[in-house]
């Protein structure tokens, strides 16, 4: 494995902005500025590239039995940090919760699975590191007989993560379902993807809608118990995520992921994870 990173309570938004308040009142005068020891990159802490990230995404990342963070956007932020000559942390935070993180400038970036949207572009450039489709996963019994990201899913109960793509395409599927007339899906959301897991299997929920990879992670895991139903669908891209305003820090980590593709770390990287080779920059 590439990274054993540095662990950090989990904090709510709420908690992250007053910290970052409290953070940028502190700035003024006295000591060297973070950016001028940084090389000129305005970082939350000098020498360190500080990520924010959930640690419920399987195979890209989480952590082991041990509590260390692993996957692939693990190494490869921890690729990128090297190659900026910066050490790597973490703070974990809910998922919902990672943009509001990044605007109290509690990190420098985001890299947990966060899809890259014109909604979140307003707020951040990104730089692309991976390819990702959307699934619905169910019990093995299927006892509503969903067939995949369509009609089958009106009427059922149904469980996304929150603020991730999965709980939108619910919303969106189940609008639909009452503009044809069906019932409308039971959506509840949560901010695990193990509990997801735990209530499918329980047949508490009928669908779970989500990454593919981690559908099919979680597939794998239950020997058959959970399983994907119908085709991956939507790709869109995953990226590391810098305020725009923080042009500079972009830059460098743009820099220093094509560093990494092109001397084969990346493609290392993949491989270790089980991901098929993808050719981001040209996606």
């Amino acid at each position: 494995m590439l990274h054993r990173s540095m662990r950090y309570r989990k904090l709510s938004a709420t908690t992250a902005l007053v910290a970052g308040a409290a953070l940028l009142s502190a700035c003024g005068g006295g000591a060297e500025s973070t950016e001028e020891a940084s090389g000129g990159l305005d970082l939350v802490q000098d020498g360190q590239l500080t990520v924010c990230a959930t640690f419920t995404i399987p195979p890209n990342i989480f952590q082991n039995e041990e509590g260390e963070e692993i996957g692939a956007e693990v190494d490869i932020a921890e690729a990128v940090a090297t190659n900026m000559d910066l050490e790597l942390g973490f703070r974990e935070y809910d998922f919902s919760g990672l943009v509001t993180s990044l605007q109290g400038q509690q990190c420098d970036a985001i890299m947990s699975s966060l899809y890259i949207t014109e909604e979140r572009e307003e707020i951040a450039e990104f730089v692309p590191y991976l390819l990702s489709g959307s699934a619905v996963a169910v019990p093995e019994s299927n006892p509503a007989d969903v067939s995949g990201y369509d009609e089958s899913l009106c009427g059922t109960r149904a469980i996304a993560i929150t603020g991730a793509t999965g709980a939108s395409l619910l919303e969106e599927q189940s609008e639909e379902c009452e503009a044809d007339g069906e019932e409308p899906i039971a959506i509840t959301l949560t901010d695990r993807s193990a509990d997801a897991l735990q209530s499918i299997m329980a047949e508490q929920q009928d669908a779970f809608v989500d990454t593919s990879e981690i559908v099919s992670y979680y597939e794998n895991e239950s020997d058959g118990d959970f399983q994907m139903i119908g085709e991956p669908f939507g790709e869109i891209e995953i990226g590391a995520a810098t305020l725009r305003e923080n042009e500079e820090l972009h830059e460098a980590m743009q820099a220093a992921f094509d560093e990494i593709v092109e001397d084969g770390t990346y493609e290392d990287i993949l491989s270790e994870w089980g991901f098929e080779r993808q050719d981001i920059r040209n996606a």
